[in-house]
């Protein structure tokens, strides 16, 4: 008999309907030019800490309350 046993799980990814990114202010325009939406935040310049979007939180959490997850 083996030592392992399998677990199989499962990821979901899913798009928010919300006017900026998750963890900066940026817009999030669909077909916008090209680095036209950035940040400060996005540039990972040191010093500079995100900020979680409370919208994309509150989706987020009362899509996975509405599928039981």
């Amino acid at each position: 008999m083996s030592a392992w046993q399998p677990v199989i799980g499962l990821e979901v990814h899913a798009q928010l309907a919300t006017r900026s990114k998750i963890f900066s202010p940026a817009a999030t325009r669909y077909g916008a030019e090209a680095n036209t939406q950035a940040h400060l935040i996005d540039l990972g310049l040191p010093g500079v800490l995100p900020v979680p979007n409370r919208e994309a939180v509150r989706l987020a959490v009362r899509f996975g309350l509405a599928v039981d997850a």
